[in-house]
This record gives C-alpha cells, structure tokens and sequence, in this order.
C-alpha cells in the first residue's frame, strides 16, 4: 500500500453564521456531565443542510475535515441520524449534518508531536491489537524497523499493520496549530517492564484536500535562512565577577571569528543580568535587565559595549539563593524571538533559584513552570551551574532545580554543573557550545542538517547537536509546511519503539481562554483558603467550601458547594483525562492525613501553577480561534496534560 501523502491540518479553517440560524442557543449536555456539551468532529466530504434530510439545501458544500462543533440538536429523518451543529458553545447553530459523517468526541484531547531529532519516526497501526502485540515483542525494535523502511519507501504491502507515518520534519503545535484527536486513550503495562499509553487517533485522509500546495521546496534552499538567537541571563551578584568577563570573552571571540563572514547576519546574542528582589536590598539596584536585547541588525561592537556596561553588585543579596527565574522569565518573554529559529538561553549562576513560594520571587514561578514556558515557545533552557565552595549547602537543592528547569525534550536536562566554579572549566563549555551553534549555522548555510553525533566527547556536545538538529527540522517543518499523517483512524503509542524511555508524542488538552480563567479561579480560592489555614489544617476545607459557595453564585459557574474532593471543583474536562493528577481525588480525610510539610508543597505546587496560568492568558500569540469570528473566550490553548493540576 502506497504511503498517503501528508496534507494540511484544516480543522481551523473559518465557516461563516448563517442568518437562518441566528440565535443564541445551548448545546446538548453529554451523558452524566453537568457542563460539558456534546462535541463532534467532521469527517471528509461532510456537509452542512438547512434542514435534516438529503434533498435540503447545503448551507455548506464544504467543510474541512475535522472542523469541531458542539452539538444542539439530535434528530432522526429520512432514515439517518442527523445532527444540528454550531461552532460556538453560544450558538447559534449553522446547520444540520449526518451522523454518519461526524465523529464523537468525548474529550478535547489531542496530540503533539515531539521534535524526532534523536529518535525514530512513529508509525501508526490499522489496529489496538496489531499495536500492542509489536510492542510486547521482544523484538519491537528490530519489527518497527521493518515496517517503517517500507512506510518510507512507500512498499507497506495490502494487509500491513502499518498504514501511515510521522513526517521527517518536526511539526509544532504552537508554531502550526494542527488537530489529531485522540478519540480513545489506554495506558498499559509491556512486557519489558515499561507503561505507554495507546491511542487512537484521527487524522486526514489526502482525498478531503482541496487546496494541494504540490511539492514543497527542497531542504537545502530552505535551510540557508535559519537564523539563532543565542541569550545568556547571567547571575550579576557580588561573586560572579570572573564568570562575566569570561562570558564576555566568550562572545567576543565568537565575534571575531565570524566578523565580515556571511554566518554574521545568521546569529544574534543578547544579555540579560540578574540579581535579587530589590524590596530587600535596595542597594542591589534591580531584580533583573535586559543589557542587550535580540537585535538582528546589531553589530559586533555595539554588543560587546553593552556587554561591558555588566558589573558585578558591590552588597550582597538577602540569603544565598536569587531570583534566577526571573532573569530567565526576562529572556523568554523577549519580543525579539520571532525573528529566530534556533532559540537558546543559557543561564550562569552560583545559586539555587527562588521558590515559587518565596516573597522575595518576583514570578511565582517554579522550575517545572519556566520549562514549560520555555517549551510553549520554542527555546532550549542551558544552565551552567557554578559549584563553588561558598555555595556548597546549597548545590542538591540547586542543582535539583536547575535539572527541571532545563528538561528538553528527549535530549534530557540540559543542566551542567561546572566543578569547584572553575573559571576554566566554565569558558571551555561556553566556548564549547557557542562554538556548536555557530556550526550548526555553518550545516544550515550550506543546505545540510546537524548530525547527531552518537559519541562525542562530552554530553554538552552530544545534547547541542540533538538540540540543533532538532530545531532544524521544526524550522524546516515551518517552512515546508510540513504536516500531520493524513490517516484517517489509528492506533499508535506515545513512546518510542526502540526506547521507550523517549516520548514520540505529548497529551494534550485543547482548553479554552475562559475555562483556563475558571481553574485559575478555582485554584486562587484552593491556595488563599490553605495559607490562611496552615496552623489548622482542620479549618482549610470548612473556609474553602466557604469561598466555593461565593464563588457558586455567579449563574455561569457550575460549581457545587457541597463537594467531596478537590476535583469535584474543577472543571468536569479534567475527569477521565489519562495523567496522574496531584489534588483531583484529594478529600478533607486526606488532607488531614498529610504532615504540614506535604501540605506545603501541595500549595506552592499549585500557586505556582496559578502563575503559569496566567503568563499563558497573557500571551495572546497562543490562543488560537476555531472558527471565523470567536469571541475572545472560545480561542484555545493545547495545554499540557502535564501541566494541569
């Protein structure tokens, strides 16, 4: 069977309101649910009729496959089963389609790619059995092999478990926003000792194309134009004075070497200095600043004379651990980043980072939130940790962080401890990675991709060129427009068959701008109603379901006082989902079980979820509108599974 062709994701395209419809409306309420409306996706060659049968008008000849709808109306005429649907939860409803050409969809989950840079491609079965029966062989990799040369080569036979294939290009989810709905999920157990989760999935199929944009253009004239932006956010404290002039000089020769040299219009530094809150040491004159920011025109000298304005604080800071997150806050929400496709921070410090908790933090962020931050937008986190002996208390908690902060993807943490704080040591790593980058842009200018080397000399080399390649493909996947598999139903895993330590696929979760403000609240309630109570513990679910029944007032919110646990106050959305959830089943008898100290971490873990929430509403480059005209509140974020509470 001939591999299918990939083709644009069109479940976004925008459908207009027809007049006949006009009219504020419900949905239907699926089964057992209080909130949650009945949704469907359309499958190819579906149409829209003004009323339920085949002979009526078409209010739309035309809709794109895997258009979402909510559903209003339910109907049997003409013998079929029809459905009237509306793009708004609001209504009002644009017409009636068959039943037989939608797809219930129970939840708003969908799929991500990861970045296949450092793993192999992930195939998709006909079948769940045919599936789980390759990855409980003891032989999965060398099978998955097998059927992936013939998905390549387009030989798949009739009859083969295997009926498509990722793209060779990274497809990103926030870069071009795409639906595979997952329609089924299962985590089990293999053979091999590991867990996975199946899924089905949709995707579609190439004869629902009419707008084929013919062969893309070839990788080497496209890579020519990769452009990285490299950040250094640098601990400015009073011990930090040896680590600036040798990063300073790190960048200098960097702009030696490529002065005059065409790579010189391809990469662009900038600087941001950190220190500590300035509410409790003045003197130490600001939290963080940006000295130079991404600017692609600048030349060499004009940065290299910002970057000598940096001095180290002349007081110190309250306590040994500084406000790090923020500086690298200050580099991710840089405006500039557009403008790259290679996105890397580096962070050099000597101390840990401020807990979410901490009133002298100026985010509320943890590291698990900057990661995810970082990930939303494309940008590979760096940490080069300075093991000096005057923060020797303070490097396992340090270092514990930092390792979370820069998880990256299947590269692992891109944390590197730098022993004794050696000076050496410390600018032959930061030579050594700008040194790599700047050689991936030489592969770039010439047309090819960064190999991945298998066994270089040291893991930061082995990870720069996971993470370059990496970021190569997802620009090439931009600009090629590469896209999903065009299956049409299928099974597959979200792990990699040759190791399922690497996630081939990430869970997420389509979520609205205003059911994201609803948890937000929801969670604002849980964390004040726990601080106010961490000397009675007794008190904190008398004082929440206090809150809660002020918060049951407003008629918009379906919310019910008299809740058993945590989860019965969140939104209905979040039940089912297949992740492991911190408070959804957390009662009062459970609560009270725990030591303060667990108590503790339940409440900064969500506090600084709460914060990671918010940066997310105000980010408006995120939210994307389904439909032509959506009002602000019904655009949608795919959220994490990992990052819900």
């Amino acid at each position: 069977m001939a591999l299918l062709v990939l083709l644009a994701g069109l479940a976004t395209l925008a459908l207009p309101l027809p007049a006949a419809f006009a009219q504020a409306e419900t949905p239907l309420l699926m089964e057992g649910r209080n909130s949650l409306y009945q949704r469907v996706l359309t499958r190819p060659a579906a149409v829209l009729r003004a009323e339920p049968e085949d002979r009526s008008p078409l209010v739309e000849p035309f809709v794109a496959p895997f258009t979402i709808y909510y559903v209003f109306e339910r109907r049997s005429a003409g013998g079929a089963d029809w459905m009237r649907v509306g793009s708004s939860v609001r209504g009002p409803s644009q017409g009636w389609v068959r039943a037989d050409e939608v797809i219930d969809w129970r939840q708003t989950m969908v799929v991500a790619f990861t970045n296949p840079a450092g793993r192999e491609r992930l195939l998709f079965f006909r079948d769940h059995d045919q599936l789980l029966d390759v990855l409980n062989d003891e032989n999965a990799a060398r099978i998955a092999g097998e059927l992936r040369g013939e998905a390549i080569a387009g030989t798949l036979p009739p009859g083969s478990p295997v009926i498509s294939i990722e793209p060779a290009e990274h497809v990103d989810i926030n870069e071009q926003f795409y639906v595979l709905p997952i329609l089924e999920a299962e985590r089990v157990w293999l053979a091999s000792g590991y867990t996975t989760r199946l899924l089905e999935v949709a995707s579609v199929p190439l004869n629902a194309d009419p707008l084929n944009q013919g062969t893309p253009p070839p990788a080497d004239n496209l890579l020519r134009d990769f452009r990285v932006g490299i950040v250094f956010v640098i601990d400015t404290t009073s011990s930090m004075g040896p680590y600036i002039d040798r990063t300073r000089e790190a960048v200098r020769r960097i702009y030696q070497q490529i002065e005059g040299s065409p790579i010189a219009d391809r990469v662009s530094f900038g600087l941001v200095g950190f220190r500590d809150n300035i509410s409790a040491v003045p003197e130490l004159e600001y939290d963080t600043r940006v000295f130079a920011p991404l600017t692609p025109s600048a030349s060499g000298n004009a940065l290299l004379s910002r970057l000598d304005q940096i001095r180290p604080a002349t007081i110190s800071s309250a306590g040994f651990d500084e406000d790090a997150l923020a500086g690298v806050v200050a580099a991710i929400r840089m405006p500039e980043w557009n403008d790259y496709d290679g996105r890397y921070v580096v962070l050099i410090t000597d101390a840990g980072p401020r807990q979410a908790s901490d009133p002298l933090s100026t985010t509320g962020f943890g590291p698990a939130q900057v990661n995810a931050l970082a990930e939303d937008n494309g940008i590979a986190l760096y940490t080069m940790h300075l093991l000096t002996a005057q923060g020797a208390g303070d490097h396992d908690y340090a270092s514990a962080a930092y390792t979370e902060m820069s998880r990256w993807r299947n590269a692992g943490s891109l944390y590197h401890a730098v022993p004794l704080g050696s000076v050496n040591v410390f600018g032959q790593s930061v030579d050594s990675l700008t040194r790599q980058i700047i050689g991936q842009i030489q592969d770039a200018m010439a047309g090819r991709l960064t190999e991945v080397v298998p066994e270089p000399p040291t893991e930061l080399e082995a990870q720069t060129s996971l993470v370059g390649r990496a970021m190569q493909l997802a620009y090439l996947g931009r600009e090629r427009g590469a896209q999903a598999p065009d299956v049409f139903r299928a099974w597959t895993t979200d792990r990699s068959f040759e190791d399922p330590r690497q996630a081939s696929l990430q869970v997420r979760l389509l979520i609205t701008k205003n059911e994201l403000s609803d948890l937000s609240d929801v969670l604002r309630v849980i964390v004040e109603a726990g601080q106010a109570n961490r000397l009675s513990p007794e008190d904190f679910f008398g004082q929440l379901q206090s809150a809660v029944a002020n918060l049951a007032r407003d008629p918009n919110r379906l919310i019910d006082p008299n809740f058993n646990n945590l989860g019965d106050l969140m939104g209905e959305y979040l039940r089912d989902l297949p992740y492991r959830s911190l408070i959804l089943d957390l009662d009062e008898q459970t609560w009270l079980s725990m030591g303060p100290g667990r108590q503790l971490e339940i409440l900064d873990n969500l506090e600084a979820l709460l914060h990671l929430y918010e940066a997310y509403h105000d980010q408006p480059d995120l939210w994307i509108p389904l439909y032509d005209g959506a009002p602000e509140g019904e655009h949608v974020f795919p959220i994490s599974i990992d990052a819900l509470p």
